[in-house]
């Protein structure tokens, strides 16, 4: 190769040198050794201080002709480097656009990486041209720039871009064999991308785009052409399921095809390149078919099919920054409404035949419960399996999950509210010797933490209850009747229980749970001190006597109603009741002396006898056997005590006295002689019956009731006391009546709250900030809302705005 200069001052001997070292090394592929490159260094530095020519005569050129000499040299010096280059990297485009396939490539990179290594020595050989005459000229405005940068724009503008169609062409072919299946060494083609992308020539705006970081010529001869080719082979290995119906068929094949591509794809293209191919396939494959994606949603998710739904996530996961997801997890909590509404079971009503209660059964509550949680169960797998855990999905859930078990329609299905059965799940599994614990016990572990942990599991679904003030009312209800009919497991068990449901609930109302619980604690020492004194008294056949001293606020009001007084107790009764009321007044007079006479009077005690009961040691007079001799002991609720002892009197209503069978009675005559009410009364006389204490007999067409005086059981003792609430259905009602009471106050003292602290609020501005408030524990109504305001302005504490200010409401204090 030779280059010329016209410029008769050169030294032709330096070129020559510079030449016979850049051919080695370019074309020879020669290696320059330090000694060479320190005098071919020396000697352009030589050139280009070389003093200024004199004229013919010796007379010295003037200063200003010396300067442009100077600047001469560094010019001719320039133009004869890159004379040098060009016709090098041209000999090289002609070299290479009779090549094809690998043989090109592979020359290709060899040859650059050549030039980007010889690149180096060249800078430094010219370091001095650069710093005398480049600089200067780039400095006036001059269009040169360094070295370094003129030689990869020279390799670009006279070989890269005539060549760049050729050689993508040959890549783009190498890569479709790989994909093919074809062996092809990836260091390879790593090499040749890592060779473009090195190729950044300055000032070429064609090369780069404004929107990514500096790729050279790699971005559009490489990567663009890398994309376009990944989306001609899958639409070709795609294009036969395009007009089928099998969607879940297509997204498995394009999941596969496209996982494949992006795998290739981190090994074939740059980091930079992952997100451009990744949108590239997301757009030309996924948002063409979102639209049959999901329409087929609902059908997947009804199979159950995880596999598939796992793809279908990740594949709409995929498009970062657009909404693909939100139909998909609309379609998810659709599946879950449906799924608790469809397989919820069909209620079933238990008929006791005495026209006393119709209860839920408890087969059916602990069916509809269990469902229910394992449901959820199944759901919260199905979000770790199929959707990653993804925050928005298990919002879904819980909104699916709250509107399902608020739903009118599965209210409608089950024929009671919801919330009620959960309430009798909660009941089932808290009631002494229930089916949890035994459970427990069979396998030897603790029951009470195992009926924590079903409660724990259980109080889940409580959170998602819109009205929990109601769930808390019945459940109160219940634990009352498990606490007076001493049915609990243990006492701490329930402050356990009430502790956790008090972690998602205001104080105000788990108060009270807490303060029965504390009620019974504080009524138990008094009671075992009064059965120790009356068993000392052999004059009373009553003995171990349990009585419960209760706050009437802290027990539910449908309990603590007045029932009427009870003026005929049987005469042991009555005595035990004189003397319990005189103990308790004696121990309370104390307390009660520093306080009011108001406060002394609440202290009244008023016998709430359907909840209170007793033992009694009972003998029958024509029982035998050894048991029999020494007596039976009963454990017993004071209407069942009235009635007994009727049946071991000498003289009174029932007739025949004198019959070794002892007397019998109508339920007339029970009724007069204990004044009990007769709903009471049959509720009792069928657990009578039951334990074969009494028995009825048909006479003329009448009922007598009659003590079973050959009563026979191995069983010294026999607990039948449990309290029968004869008034179940009623006080349910009541139970929802008071919560709609207690609900109207609660809005009644936020208004007012809000009202005295804004001084003026519009009304649906005051609605808001209410039902906020009250959202933690029930749902408020506009309706609802509307009717406790009007109350308000009704009491002179709110007015309402006139004209067109009719929905302002003003304080008034």
């Amino acid at each position: 190769m030779s280059a010329s200069s016209s410029n008769s001052d050169f030294d032709t001997g330096l070129w020559n040198k510079l030449q016979m070292q850049l051919d080695g090394v370019l074309l020879k592929g020669e290696t320059m050794t330090s000694v060479d490159y320190i005098n071919l260094y020396a000697n352009v530095t030589a050139q280009l201080t070389r003093p200024p020519l004199r004229h013919s005569g010796g007379q010295a050129r003037n200063a200003n002709n010396t300067e442009s000499q100077m600047m001469d040299h560094g010019r001719r010096m320039y133009f004869w480097l890159t004379d040098y280059i060009m016709q090098y990297v041209q000999r090289l485009r002609q070299q290479m656009s009779a090549m094809e396939g690998t043989e090109l490539l592979k020359y290709y990179v060899e040859q650059w990486k050549n030039f980007v290594f010889v690149s180096k020595p060249v800078n430094g050989i010219f370091l001095n041209l650069y710093r005398q005459w480049i600089q200067m000229e780039m400095h006036n405005g001059s269009n040169y720039k360094p070295l370094s940068d003129t030689m990869v724009q020279l390799w670009y503008l006279q070989l890269f871009k005539p060549l760049s169609a050729h050689l993508t062409r040959n890549t783009i072919n190498l890569i479709d064999m790989r994909r093919n299946g074809q062996t092809v060494e990836d260091n390879f083609i790593k090499n040749l991308f890592n060779a473009y992308y090195e190729l950044r020539p300055e000032g070429m705006p064609e090369v780069n785009s404004i929107y990514r970081e500096p790729l050279g010529v790699y971005l559009k001869s490489y990567e663009e052409p890398y994309i376009e080719s990944a989306i001609r082979y899958l639409e070709e290995k795609t294009k036969h399921l395009l007009g089928k119906k099998d969607v879940c068929g297509y997204i498995k094949a394009i999941s596969s095809l496209i996982e494949v591509e992006e795998q290739q794809g981190n090994e074939l293209l740059l980091p930079a390149s992952e997100a451009e191919l990744r949108n590239m396939l997301n757009y030309s494959f996924i948002e063409s078919s979102v639209d049959r994606i999901y329409s087929a949603l609902p059908t997947i998710f009804d199979s159950g099919n995880r596999s598939d739904l796992k793809m279908i996530y990740r594949l709409l996961d995929r498009i970062r920054g657009l909404p693909r997801l939100v139909p998909m997890r609309k379609a998810f909590e659709d599946y879950i409404f449906r799924h608790i509404i469809d397989k919820s079971p069909v209620l079933t009503v238990a008929d006791n035949g005495a026209g006393v209660s119709t209860d839920i059964e408890a087969p059916y509550t602990s069916e509809f419960i269990d469902r229910i949680l394992a449901t959820m169960e199944q759901i919260e797998q199905l979000l770790s399996e199929c959707f990653d855990g993804n925050k928005s999905f298990v919002e879904g859930k819980d909104l699916a999950f709250r509107k399902a078990v608020n739903s009118t329609e599965l209210r409608n299905r089950c024929n009671c509210v919801p919330m009620r059965l959960l309430v009798e799940y909660c009941n089932l599994t808290l009631r002494a010797n229930n089916a949890t614990a035994r459970k427990a016990k069979a396998l030897n572990t603790d029951s009470e933490m195992t009926i924590i942990a079903e409660m724990r599991r259980v109080l889940r679904l409580y959170k998602l209850s819109k009205n929990k003030d109601e769930f808390l009312n019945h459940y109160g209800l219940h634990l009352a009747r498990r606490l007076l009919n001493e049915q609990v497991v243990s006492l701490e068990l329930e402050r356990t229980i009430v502790t956790i449901i008090s972690t998602t609930q205001s104080m105000e109302i788990t108060t009270k749970l807490k303060d029965m619980l504390t009620d019974i604690d504080t009524s138990h020492d008094m009671s075992r001190s009064f059965s120790l004194e009356i068993a000392e008294d052999k004059s009373v056949s009553v003995s171990d006597v349990y009585i419960k001293v209760l706050k009437e606020a802290s027990w539910p009001s449908v309990m603590m109603a007045e029932r009427g007084e009870w003026n005929r107790p049987p005469t042991q009764l009555a005595v035990i009741c004189d003397r319990f009321t005189k103990a308790y007044n004696e121990r309370h007079s104390a307390h009660d002396k520093s306080h009011s006479r108001r406060d002394t009077a609440k202290r009244r005690l008023r016998w709430m006898w359907e909840y209170s009961k007793c033992s009694i040691q009972f003998f029958f007079p024509h029982s035998t056997g050894r048991v029999a001799r020494s007596g039976y002991t009963f454990v017993l609720n004071t209407y069942q005590l009235a009635i007994l002892m009727l049946f071991t009197e000498s003289s009174g209503l029932g007739s025949d006295y004198d019959s070794p069978t002892g007397p019998r009675f109508t339920l007339e005559q029970i009724r007069y002689s204990t004044g009990i009410d007769e709903l009471y009364i049959k509720a009792e006389l069928a657990i009578f019956y039951k334990a074969r204490i009494l028995i009825p007999l048909s006479v003329n067409g009448h009922t007598l009731v009659q003590l079973n005086d050959k009563y026979n059981s191995k069983r010294l003792r026999l607990d039948i006391s449990a309290i029968k609430h004869v008034r179940r259905a009623e006080e349910e009602e009541k139970v929802a009546k008071i919560t709609a009471k207690d609900r109207r106050w609660y809005l009644m003292i936020d208004i007012s709250r809000n009202m005295k602290a804004r001084k003026t609020m519009e009304f649906n501005e005051l609605f808001l900030v209410v039902a906020k408030g009250r959202a933690g524990m029930f749902e408020v109504t506009r309706d609802e809302f509307k009717e406790v305001l009007e109350k308000v302005i009704d009491c002179d504490t709110v007015k309402r705005g006139e004209g067109d200010n009719h929905n302002t409401l003003y304080y008034l204090p």
